[in-house]
């Protein structure tokens, strides 16, 4: 009988990035299922191992088991072999120390520190949401409404989400646009000389000092006024975890949205054409392409066999939600069925689901319908030569060059002292 296969055995794995950029990444897993089986070895970056699991059931039972599969990342094997290299961008996907965000916690203290992320995401009050959003697209879309030509993922798509987010937790528009700028760079899988990340901890934490002095109506002030909360680490670490959130997987989910409508010969008349076609565009995004196509590590507990691969405690298991949900996606050539069907992955699934689906939802629909009701935009390049980000976890173009004919009428530009930094906020009162 064949031995179980472990991890710590393995050699010559291939890069997971190769899911995110290869021109057919459900080719990519295709073969790792077919190599391997589906659970497979690949590499997060070089001598970086972890197991990729590829089947919908396996990824929903390990997703809902937070006592066999835990977030707390402190607990990965790799930390003690001293696997991560300097200046890795693993780290705000697998820090060393203890995080005091639900991201990071299981249990009753993921519960602890989770609920404060529902309640207030759960008080969005969508009209006042969709009216910020719809001028935060527009101020955006003025910078290059003059030039005819654009890159909508620097100039629009890579933005727009982070500074949305930014405005709804109480940062003016060009403090927003800093903490969206650094926020990326933290994130970013491309290399960087820079060590952004305590200029963003440092705005975070004045931010959230002075939001206890003096508490608004935004979600900052939210947050610390609710009762979960004990102390303002846990509001600094909810917040950089729901900007992370807000960063690759809605950059990704906007981007796509709007690739699909501009090469999508099925869909002719669509675009601009309504809600309509940029929802059922919104859609099969997420089904074929999930904003996060490969969940970040979930660490085993104790060891155990899944088919022939030993996990053994402190394996890190990434759950590749966008392969299972193809595979699902497969079964039925009706859109409108797929659109029905609630077992598509990509907002990940059990106690670490994403906190905001809604907000997703209605950031993506606004960045998209408010550019093609703008703009004329026309692809600059054809589809086999976008270069696509090299990230462990999302799918997402490095540029999306367009060419478009300028408005005849250009919007006033928006100035940063016409929006406050709390103006229409859109909470319920």
């Amino acid at each position: 009988m064949p031995q179980p296969v472990r991890l710590t055995d393995l050699t010559d794995l291939m890069p997971i990035t190769r899911t995110t950029t290869a021109a057919d990444p459900h080719a990519v897993y295709r073969g790792l299922r077919d190599q391997w089986g589906p659970v497979a070895p690949v590499e997060l970056e070089p001598g970086v191992p972890a197991w990729l699991v590829l089947d919908h059931a396996d990824i929903v039972r390990i997703a809902r088991d937070d006592k066999l599969f835990t977030r707390r990342s402190e607990n990965w094997n790799g930390h003690s072999r001293g696997l991560l290299s300097t200046g890795t961008r693993l780290l705000p996907m697998i820090p060393p120390t203890e995080r005091f965000s639900s991201h990071f916690q299981d249990g009753a203290e993921r519960a602890r520190l989770r609920a404060p992320l529902d309640d207030v995401f759960n008080d969005l009050d969508e009209p006042l949401l969709g009216a910020m959003l719809r001028r935060t697209c527009n101020q955006l879309i003025d910078e290059f409404a003059e030039d005819g030509k654009a890159d909508i993922v620097s100039q629009y798509s890579a933005v727009l989400p982070l500074l949305a987010v930014g405005q709804l937790f109480g940062f003016d528009f060009r403090t927003g646009r800093r903490v969206a700028h650094l926020a990326r760079e933290v994130m970013s899988p491309m290399a960087s000389n820079t060590d952004v990340l305590p200029e963003l901890e440092g705005i975070l934490t004045e931010h959230i000092r002075a939001r206890y002095v003096r508490p608004t109506d935004d979600l900052t002030s939210r947050l610390i006024q609710h009762g979960a909360f004990t102390a303002p680490v846990e509001v600094a670490h909810s917040l950089i975890t729901v900007l992370a959130g807000a960063n690759g997987p809605l950059e990704s989910w906007v981007s796509s949205t709007l690739l699909s409508l501009l090469t999508d010969q099925r869909t002719p008349g669509m675009v601009g054409s309504g809600y309509y076609g940029v929802d059922q565009a919104m859609e099969e995004t997420l089904w074929g392409n999930s904003p996060s196509g490969n969940l970040p590590p979930l660490i085993a507990n104790k060891d155990l066999l899944m088919g022939d691969k030993y996990i053994e405690r402190g394996d890190a298991l990434v759950l590749a939600v966008s392969a299972a949900s193809h595979e699902i996606a497969r079964q039925s050539e009706d859109a409108w069925d797929r659109a029905e069907n609630r077992s598509q992955l990509a907002f990940g699934n059990g106690p670490h689901r994403c906190p905001a689906p809604r907000l997703a939802r209605i950031v993506t629909r606004n960045a998209v319908d408010t550019l093609l009701k703008r703009l004329d935009v026309r692809l600059a390049i054809e589809v086999d030569e976008i270069d696509w980000f090299p990230s462990p976890w999302e799918r997402r173009p490095m540029r999306l060059p367009v060419t478009f004919t300028p408005p005849l009428e250009v919007r006033p530009h928006w100035s940063d002292g016409e929006i406050p930094a709390h103006a229409g906020q859109p909470l319920r009162t």
